[in-house]
């Protein structure tokens, strides 16, 4: 991640003003995959149509507050001889909410809601996150890969830039 400030100095009215703009490059690539498949089994899947040893992270990726923490399957792989950094991790999962008390026998009642880690995104099952130094990853190789594994249903490229969640994509 790149990271670049700004400085702009106005003179208006005699009265200087400074402006701060910050602006956030983004150097991985992040493919979004359609398929209702279990975290491990993609995994495998991945592991071994694209040479990968993707593995589950000890901890889970957590978003959200105290009353609705999240908490999202997560594998991650990092090629030494390549320089490149794989995290897969699920869009979805299901967490635990109390209902809205309704006047009844029972006052508070716990539910699933269903959660989303890119929530404008609701229709993609999985994320690839790849982090490379220099251009060792060949996205087209790749996709064109994934796309002709039978469980997976289609894959893409996400333009990040077009996310508003994007912060929850910044982690290692």
């Amino acid at each position: 991640m790149l990271l670049c400030i700004f400085l702009t100095c106005l003179n208006v009215m005699g009265m200087y003003k400074i402006l701060l703009e910050d602006s956030i490059g983004y150097d991985f690539t992040l493919i979004a995959i359609h398929g209702s498949l279990e975290p491990y089994f993609l995994a495998y899947l991945l592991n071994k149509n694209l040479g990968l040893r993707l593995s589950r992270s000890r901890e889970d990726l957590i978003i959200g507050n105290r009353e609705e923490e999240a908490s999202y399957p997560f594998f991650e792989f990092n090629d030494e001889h390549q320089y490149v950094d794989y995290y897969v991790l699920s869009n979805k999962t299901k967490i635990e909410v109390e209902a809205k008390a309704v006047i009844g026998l029972f006052e508070s009642e716990k539910t699933l809601k269903t959660t989303y880690f890119i929530p404008e995104m609701p229709q993609v099952d999985y994320f690839i996150k790849v982090v490379e130094d220099g251009n060792a990853f060949a996205k087209a190789k790749a996709l064109k890969i994934l796309n002709q594994i039978s469980h997976i249903v289609t894959a893409y490229e996400v333009d990040v830039s077009s996310l508003k969640n994007k912060e929850h994509l910044i982690f290692e």
